[in-house]
């Protein structure tokens, strides 16, 4: 049993959510605490978390309003025609983060947040990356009417390949 809260951002538990993150992706990254932090001073922020009955996080996604000037957001629109900016870009929110931790996954705990969190979005559309090799979180995303608008995409020349996705939301 689980239930999903509003990632509250005067109150959000950084330390719990760096700790869930580092344990799901099993990378020792800090830095976490520090985007997140940052992001939920974005226009638009809008998170939510699940948590089991014990307080425990079992997932979290959020996102913002994608606006000019924003580093990510130049870094996709680099990587996209004119026209596929004016498609994804023009009213757009862009998912930052969806994970669910490996022992809950396959409950519908990922749809559930990120119906949670476009119940409350009011852009036309949304964008996202992922990586290109995350079978599980693409078939989510495709079975949530998502569409790939570019792959292969490398965010860094040392990253691995990415995909980048939209979805219109009205």
């Amino acid at each position: 049993m689980f239930e999903i809260i509003r990632m509250d951002v005067e109150n959000v538990n950084l330390i719990s959510l760096t700790q869930f993150y580092q344990n799901v992706w099993n990378i020792n990254d800090l830095s976490i605490a520090d985007r997140i932090q940052k992001h939920t001073t974005y226009n638009g922020f809008n998170g939510f978390i699940a948590k089991t009955s014990h307080d425990e996080i079992i997932g979290f996604v959020y996102g913002y309003i994608s606006l000019p000037g924003q580093y990510y957001r130049e870094l996709l629109v680099k990587n996209i025609s004119k026209h596929e900016t004016l498609q994804w870009f023009d009213n757009c929110f862009e998912l930052v983060e969806l994970a669910v931790h490996p022992t809950y996954r396959k409950r519908g705990i990922g749809k559930q947040l990120l119906d949670h969190l476009f119940s409350q979005v009011t852009n036309q559309t949304a964008i996202l990356t992922t990586q290109m090799k995350n079978i599980p979180a693409r078939n989510l995303y495709l079975k949530t009417n998502w569409v790939v608008v570019k792959e292969p995409f490398y965010p860094s020349k040392t990253s691995e390949p990415f995909v980048i996705m939209g979805k219109k939301l009205r």
